[in-house]
């Protein structure tokens, strides 16, 4: 018996922390709702190049170090199409944020600010949470290097 199994869109994010807040952006075909920097993979397309892509075009980061993936999730949009998101922790201590024409708007955030936004990815909040509880793991064992 052939199984028909679920295709998905991928989307790789970023969670970018600087001075103990976190880059958020607004949708500029959304007012209100925000997410992280970040797209989808082209067909075709290598997940390093993608997200690296994607990080070079949103907020014009052309050089990053990817830290590690924090987070997943995957859920079902109003076409019922279902799509894989990954978060990746980033560092880039210094850089200028460019803003795409995708988004109207940033902030910094902090852990506890960013319960204060409406996201569009259902799990955004939890995410970015285990983005700062990663990076405060980080900072501690580097600590007691």
């Amino acid at each position: 018996m052939q199984k028909d199994f679920e295709k998905f869109t991928i989307s790789q994010d970023a969670i970018l922390i600087r001075d103990s807040k976190c880059l958020i952006l607004e949708f500029t075909n959304k007012p209100g709702k925000w997410g992280l920097p970040g797209g989808r993979i082209d067909k075709g397309e290598m997940a390093d190049k993608a997200f690296r892509r994607e990080i070079r075009e949103e907020i014009g980061l052309k050089e990053f170090n990817i830290i590690s993936v924090v987070d997943y999730d995957i859920w079902y949009v109003r076409d019922k199409k279902p799509v894989s998101g990954i978060v990746c922790l980033i560092e880039n201590k210094k850089d200028k944020i460019k803003l795409s024409d995708e988004h109207s708007d940033c902030k910094w955030v902090t852990e506890k600010e960013a319960e204060n936004y409406v996201f569009l990815w259902p799990n955004a909040l939890r995410m970015i949470k285990k983005g700062f509880a990663y990076k405060r793991l980080l900072e501690k064992i580097n600590e007691q290097k």
